[in-house]
């Protein structure tokens, strides 16, 4: 136990994988949110909005492994898997919340992308005919208002505290993956 207490601090390796997933996932995702807002409405734009939460999720798993590799690399040391798990666990809620700040950020860069996003994922929906007219109507009414209510600070909040609860779960799988791989103590 002593020998736990002299290890180094890991926090520079996790704010530094949590600052790269946060700006690469943000570009990928306003990039998506971009070609969809551009986009004329069709159902293959929604499709390719559908595809931006697994892409982003896939390329944010990277954090945990980032920075247990990072961490075992720079301090040459070796430590056990739930280390790498509460490294990513910290990568990714960290991530989240840089995340949530570039995307706030960028809100004010271009205040009327996500309206040009919502009016082109509205409008392929209201192309789609193989629903019943009063239940596309609420289906419609329904992503209004989650659109609108994205754009509060409930919302607002609501949504990075998500993405930290998904990016935290799965960067502390890849945090305990990477630990095996980076830091193993069987040598």
């Amino acid at each position: 136990m002593e020998n736990e207490e002299m290890k180094p601090s890991y926090w520079p390796s996790v704010i530094q994988a949590a600052i790269i997933v946060a700006v690469v996932t943000s570009v990928v995702g306003l990039g998506l949110v971009y070609y969809v807002a551009g986009s004329e409405p069709s159902m293959g734009v929604m499709m390719i909005s559908g595809l931006s939460i697994p892409i982003t999720c896939l390329i944010g798993l990277i954090g945990g492994i980032l920075a247990t590799r990072s961490y075992a690399k720079a301090f040459d040391i070796t430590f056990p898997i739930g280390t790498g798990a509460l490294i990513g666990l910290f990568t990714g809620i960290i991530a989240a919340v840089v995340g949530g700040i570039i995307g706030q950020i960028w809100g004010l860069v271009d205040p009327s992308l996500m309206e040009r996003f919502a009016d082109t994922m509205i409008g392929a929906f209201e192309m789609n005919d193989q629903i019943p007219d009063a239940q596309k109507d609420e289906i419609i009414t329904s992503m209004e208002e989650g659109f609108e209510d994205q754009s509060s600070m409930g919302g607002i909040l609501k949504g990075i505290a998500i993405n930290a609860g998904v990016l935290g779960f799965v960067n502390l799988l890849s945090g305990m993956v990477g630990a095996k791989i980076f830091a193993s103590e069987e040598e």
